[in-house]
């Protein structure tokens, strides 16, 4: 046999090897055990002995997909986790949307923004996974069925982002329904320029708010306002619409879109402030298009207007009910 063969033959086992090997490595990088990442009980004031609880995990990854996936245990373990005595898995749902990578990695919750909302769920973390467009998040909170009742049921509530540049949101509610674990209820955001949000305050619905920024010069932006309320017979959640409970931080009004965009653009206070049309809003603001950010609690709204105040000497912000200033602002997309 040529030299020149032989070393062209070699040559291929190194290569064939080579490749055997890297597979093998990625093979090992796919994590084959679930990453835990929230446990909530189902109660607010668990009874000692069996408990149920929810569980925010990253399932074991199979040819390198990785699902997030919420589950309903029941059991006595302490921490209530699988695995430990007794404890059983009564049911799971994976979420829409699958992480890109493993394992996920804590990071801080969002703090309060300047807008277009004032106040963030009640997640203490945001798990996430992937790089830039490839960028998977999911965070989760327990939130009272029936609010008002401490030791009643309580819902998880689950939110995934996905993207860098344009991210989506989607949003779930699951509840613990007769030993199952049942979807209540959910919402992704529609494709275009929206941007969504669930705030649960304490004492309170849970709240769905979503600000869809028109790409129209010359058109405001459309604010969707619902309240999710909890349908014992069903045992889902069903949208109210609700204005009225909004309060809107007005920054400034402007004769027309376009002159509140050019405000909008003009200053860092105002970043992410929607404009909204007020009319016929009968005169609570002295132009026909408002800058605007949205609270559910009055406190939250005053904490902004003093911002707002501290930000830009001089001005003062004012604080209307939405259903007020904006009646027609209200779209359901």
């Amino acid at each position: 046999m040529p030299a020149a063969t032989r070393a062209l033959g070699v040559l291929a086992s190194f290569l064939l090897l080579a490749g055997v090997a890297n597979a093998a490595s990625a093979q090992n990088d796919v994590p084959s055990s679930r990453q835990v990442l929230e446990s909530f009980p189902v109660n607010g004031q668990p009874a000692p002995g069996v408990r149920q609880g929810y569980e925010l995990s990253l399932a074991a990854c199979k040819d390198a997909a990785c699902a997030f996936e919420v589950r309903l245990l029941s059991g006595a373990g302490e921490p209530l986790a699988e695995g430990g005595a007794g404890v059983s898995v009564l049911g799971a749902a994976a979420l829409e949307w699958p992480a890109s990578a493993a394992p996920a990695q804590p990071l801080d919750a969002p703090q309060p923004g300047t807008g277009p909302f004032l106040a963030n769920t009640a997640a203490s973390r945001v798990w996430s996974t992937g790089e830039e467009e490839g960028t998977v998040t999911a965070s989760a909170s327990a939130v009272p069925v029936e609010p008002g009742k401490p030791s009643g049921a309580r819902a998880l509530l689950v939110t995934q982002m996905a993207g860098f540049d344009h991210p989506k949101r989607r949003h779930a509610l699951y509840v613990a329904a007769q030993g199952a674990l049942k979807t209540a209820w959910s919402r992704s955001e529609p494709q275009g320029p929206y941007v969504s949000q669930v705030i649960a305050t304490p004492g309170h619905a849970p709240m769905y708010l979503s600000v869809f920024f028109s790409p129209d010069d010359d058109a405001a932006d459309k604010v969707s306002a619902q309240r999710l309320a909890w349908n014992a017979k069903r045992q889902v959640f069903s949208e109210e619409p609700s204005l009225a409970a909004v309060q809107a931080v007005v920054a400034g009004s402007y004769p027309t879109v376009r002159a509140a965009r050019a405000a909008r653009a003009a200053s860092a206070c105002f970043a992410g402030y929607g404009v909204v049309d007020t009319w016929p809003g009968k005169g609570r603001v002295p132009h026909r298009y408002a800058l605007i950010a949205l609270a559910v609690a009055p406190e939250q709204a005053s904490a902004e207007a003093a911002r707002l105040g501290h930000c830009q000497p001089g001005l003062q912000a004012r604080q209307h009910l939405l259903s007020r200033l904006s009646p027609r602002s209200s779209s359901n997309p």
